[in-house]
């Protein structure tokens, strides 16, 4: 585990920035709320697009099937697409934490025509980076859709897992139903499935999936001294784009407050 610790120590800087982000202290509001989450949606959607690129890569989903290599990832890997793609919601009906989160902006008035329009366009599409390049995205979305499935495109399974693992955003649930909270009581209105989808990702993403997509990275990289380097790159470029998605978003707030 002495790799994953030397990783770990060289990102800190840059985990330590996105911990102490000033946009942390700019959502006040539900309004606030729902500007970030219009520019975070697109995060949410390309999550999944890692987490299936690994479960084609660490599980069988062809024919004829062949025993994994590793099930230990395998199972890992199918319980979080389980839990993402096919959980269930407030009402007790199958649904992915996508559509939840869609939900969940609809709830609080968060506007969704923008991440539509995109995903309308990639449905007839033939290539996922153009249609990035092409979209009428903020350009900090732009990057950090590119870097998503730039990281795909290289079919390296020990990349994907770097980009899946660093970069979380751990500190929003718990800010997000704080918050929540507040506008219900002020508002005497309640969100239930906000609330839901909330609660659901601290539950999921709790102490068990963390340690897990760690040793995800040290089995995939092993004693590899080129892929730990690679993965080290990929870690901090993920956590890089993800301030600058950051730093957007709380322009966007405080531009807001003003106009």
């Amino acid at each position: 585990m002495k790799e994953i610790q030397t990783l770990e120590k060289a990102i800190q800087p840059l985990r330590e920035t996105l911990q102490k982000h000033p946009l942390y202290q700019s959502l006040n509001s539900l309004k606030d709320v729902g500007i970030f989450m219009e520019l975070h949606v697109y995060a949410v959607w390309d999550f999944m697009s890692l987490l299936k690129s690994l479960q084609q890569q660490l599980t069988c989903v062809s024919l004829p099937w062949m025993a994994p290599k590793n099930p230990t990832l395998s199972r890992f890997i199918n319980e979080i697409v389980m839990g993402e793609e096919s959980d269930i919601d407030v009402n007790g009906t199958p649904i992915s934490h996508y559509q939840m989160y869609i939900d969940a902006m609809k709830e609080v008035g968060a506007n969704t025509n923008g991440i539509d329009h995109f995903l309308n366009s990639l449905r007839s599409s033939v290539s996922v980076l153009e249609t990035i390049n092409q979209a009428p995205l903020h350009p900090a979305v732009k990057d950090f859709l590119k870097l998503t499935f730039e990281t795909i495109a290289t079919g390296k399974p020990h990349l994907v897992a770097a980009a899946f693992t660093f970069g979380r955003e751990d500190l929003i649930p718990d800010m997000f139903i704080e918050i929540v909270g507040k506008a219900a009581k002020k508002n005497a209105t309640s969100y239930p499935r906000f609330m839901y989808y909330l609660n659901r990702h601290i539950e999921i993403d709790g102490d068990e999936h963390g340690p897990l997509s760690l040793k995800m990275v040290s089995e995939l990289c092993g004693e590899d001294a080129l892929k730990w380097q690679e993965a080290a790159e990929v870690a901090q470029k993920s956590l890089v784009v993800r301030i600058a998605l950051w730093d957007a978003i709380d322009q966007e707030i405080k531009t807001n407050l003003v106009s």
